[in-house]
């Protein structure tokens, strides 16, 4: 350390006592009779001239001393440089991580990143920038104070929270890893150029050590945040694209059940219809029953008996459509979400980018193939439900033809039998009926 010299009171008087022992003894002599006349007046003098001594020390340590107290290493050109580079790579630092303070990460793994990154990296320039800003401006004593607040906080429980939050953009926990080491760096290399000042030793290894940790630090934090940027932003494109793609994916799925319930509702009331009919044509005969013969009403209780299980099973059929395969692919939309499985994919590219030791061109490779997937997943899923609304309307074709071909004809055809064996004579009437029964029922 550098002091400013310290004067007492007693070097001043014992000097001027010192001066009064040097007059000559013969003159003393010739006074000695107006010695005490003048001992008053003398000491007089002699506290004037103390004072005033006094007075040129103070004003000497008071113009001076931040002279002689100055930094004594401002003088060394390579040292300066040295404190300078240190001061412009935290900067630099500092500088790469701004656009993360201005617009942080939305999803949340990129957002604790660049939160324990910000942390981290506005504190050491914190804590760095008394100490090498002006570095020859400045009193070692202020700059060995500063360097101690910088070595307690490398040395803190802060600098471990900051770092742990790097693991959200590590693929292998190269990135806190790497940034640990580097703080130990800095730790260490500072406590070096601290014993250095201290004992006013060569500071130049000390120094170095910092340099090289600080362009380390500057590298490894511009790397980092460029890929968290980066990552932001295969983020928000994937996720846009995936909410796209889903909101297409929800609209086909919600056609098809929409195309299909509106196919089970129409059929389900030709059903239903086709019942009213034939009810209908059974009540205009239902007085005529009595007079039936036993094969007639066997056959009309079989026919009513037939179109009613039909109509049941094909209303079962329809009814466990809408239970189990409509709601089955209604749960797509929940499900199969493609939101999910694109931001997990989007994170493990994200992480591997972010670490240099796994990157390499198939990355920005598979992030093309991830951005397309949306589409590829909408166009799978479209073929997978064209497939299913083709096959029910296949079997909704065969249904209506039976219904109009085949159960609506032989209604038809029954009751307009049966009604035309009342237009004989009572006598002809029973042979008719068996008839018509033996032929349509046989």
């Amino acid at each position: 350390m550098i002091c400013t010299p310290h004067y007492s009171r007693r070097s001043l008087v014992a000097s001027s006592n010192d001066r009064e022992s040097s007059i000559d003894p013969a003159s003393s002599s010739l006074e000695s009779s107006a010695r005490t006349s003048r001992m008053i007046g003398r000491d007089r003098v002699d506290t004037v001239a103390m004072g005033s001594t006094l007075l040129a020390v103070v004003l000497v340590v008071g113009l001076f001393g931040p002279t002689l107290a100055i930094n004594p290493l401002a003088k060394d050109e390579e040292v300066v440089n040295a404190t300078s580079s240190i001061f412009e790579n935290v900067q630099a630092a500092q500088a790469s991580t701004e656009s993360l303070k201005n617009d942080m990460p939305s999803s949340d793994y990129l957002r604790f990143g660049a939160q324990g990154l910000l942390e981290y990296v506005s504190n050491v320039s914190t804590k760095f920038t008394p100490v090498f800003e002006n570095f020859d401006q400045k009193d070692l004593d202020q700059i060995q104070q500063s360097l101690i607040e910088a070595i307690r906080y490398l040395n803190g429980y802060e600098v471990v929270n900051s770092i742990s939050l790097l693991q959200n953009v590590d693929y292998n926990l190269y990135n806190h890893n790497q940034f640990r080491s580097i703080n130990s760096d800095l730790r260490i290399a500072s406590i070096g150029l601290s014993e250095a000042l201290f004992d006013q030793r060569d500071v130049s290894s000390a120094l170095d050590d910092l340099l090289a940790s600080t362009d380390k630090l500057a590298e490894h934090v511009g790397r980092v945040s460029n890929a968290i940027q980066r990552g932001e932003a295969w983020t928000a494109e994937t996720t846009a694209r995936a909410t796209a793609a889903q909101r297409a994916f929800n609209e086909s799925i919600d056609n098809y059940l929409n195309g299909s319930l509106t196919q089970i509702d129409d059929l389900s009331e030709s059903l239903t219809n086709l019942r009213t009919y034939e009810e209908e044509l059974y009540q205009k005969m239902k007085d005529k029953i009595p007079m039936f013969p036993k094969s007639t009403v066997n056959y009309f209780i079989t026919l009513k008996k037939s179109l009613e299980n039909l109509i049941q099973k094909v209303l079962i059929n329809f009814e466990n459509m809408r239970l189990y395969k409509h709601r089955e692919i209604e749960q797509w939309k929940v499900r199969s979400s493609i939101n999910a499985p694109i931001s997990y994919m989007t994170q493990v590219a994200v992480q591997v980018s972010a670490d240099p030791m796994l990157a390499n061109d198939c990355t920005e490779a598979y992030i093309e193939k991830l951005l397309a997937f949306p589409n590829f997943t909408v166009s799978h899923v479209n073929g997978c439900l064209a497939d299913q609304t083709s096959n029910e309307e296949k079997t909704f074709d065969v249904i209506t033809n039976v219904i109009d071909n085949y159960v609506a004809g032989a209604i038809n055809a029954s009751y307009a039998a049966f009604d035309i064996c009342f237009r004989y004579a009572p006598k002809k009437l029973n042979y008719c009926l068996e008839l018509v029964s033996s032929n349509l029922f046989p």
